[in-house]
């Protein structure tokens, strides 16, 4: 995986962040470390209960670390936390538009959106929505997401930033136009490796459609850590993703290890006013010959955009000519 850089010292306090799938794994710890450095962070997460747990415990452990500075894993710059929960299930596409209603009803900017959510071993029924789950709560309710909030992140900028948490895993997918879901595969470790190529494609279309409007895209590979993704009791592991569990095991990441990435895309300074880059060990990396192609990207997003026209106006799709 390569050594990775820690993040260097930023003050956040006049950031606004939302972070989708923040109660738990690397989505919690970047939720955290960013609140800890000045953010206001907003946990989008499915489950209340989950989150306002995941909060409890987040004050529980500042308050440590804040008093010992052997604890802290990253230089903290406040007393207090300011992180609340706001309602979003990916798995629902009108979930999706209520928490964007509720977000621009709150008046609040937004400086950085974290794509964290994601599911590895889904269910093989589809969505209520009719897509399939990996497909939808990976990448398309992220695609519906970062649409609506594109006016209030082009509105907050200078250097307003989003970040698609992706994965190495998206170097095996198998691209088919005419399969974008992957419906005729039944390895829902194909299924995931094509819904992380997919947030890194979506990352170069945006940053192409965006360019000089203050918004850069960033998408990266965490590693491959131990959250609820990688140990999944009682489940069978599909055969892709067994592979790259049991070759990347020597190189297995804790939480904050594998959010190090993610913290960097979303904060550091060194990437002000730079796009469409791909990041690996908190690191820029080059990214193979499918995901950099614009043919197919584009085929991709004319899909995506296909799958939700119900969702999407002619005024929303504005945002990308008035740069």
């Amino acid at each position: 995986m390569g050594s990775q850089s820690s993040l260097p010292e930023v003050d956040l306090s006049d950031k606004t962040i939302v972070v989708t799938g923040a109660n738990t794994g690397i989505g919690y710890e970047t939720a955290k470390s960013l609140a800890q450095v000045g953010a206001k962070v907003i946990l989008a997460c499915r489950s209340e209960p989950k989150a306002q747990e995941a909060i409890e415990r987040m004050k529980k452990e500042h308050t440590e670390e804040k008093a010992d500075p052997n604890k802290q894993k990253i230089k903290i710059k406040v007393d207090d936390l300011s992180v609340e929960f706001m309602a979003l299930d990916l798995g629902s596409l009108q979930s999706t538009m209520a928490f964007i209603e509720a977000y621009k009803n709150t008046g609040r900017p937004l400086h950085v959106l974290i794509c964290n959510a994601g599911i590895m071993w889904g269910p093989e029924e589809l969505t209520s929505d009719g897509y399939e789950p990996h497909f939808q709560i990976n990448y398309l309710s992220h695609f519906l997401l970062i649409l609506h909030l594109l006016p209030i992140l082009k509105s907050s900028g200078p250097c307003a930033r989003v970040v698609l948490v992706s994965s190495l895993m998206y170097r095996f997918a198998s691209w088919n136009a005419s399969d974008l879901q992957c419906l005729k595969n039944s390895d829902r470790g194909k299924r995931y490796a094509n819904s992380k190529l997919y947030q890194v494609m979506h990352m170069f279309s945006l940053a192409q459609r965006l360019e000089g409007s203050g918004v850069d895209v960033f998408s990266l590979h965490p590693g491959v850590v131990k959250t609820e993704l990688t140990t999944r009791e009682g489940q069978s592991v599909p055969g892709l993703t067994k592979f790259f569990v049991r070759n990347g095991g020597k190189m297995i990441r804790t939480p904050f290890e594998g959010a190090l990435t993610s913290l960097h895309a979303a904060a550091d300074p060194a990437y002000d006013n730079k796009t469409a880059l791909y990041f690996e060990s908190s690191k820029p990396h080059s990214v193979n010959s499918t995901a950099r192609n614009k043919d197919k990207q584009e085929i991709l997003w004319k899909y995506s955009l296909e799958c939700l026209s119900d969702h999407i106006t002619d005024e929303a799709m504005k945002v990308f000519t008035s740069t």
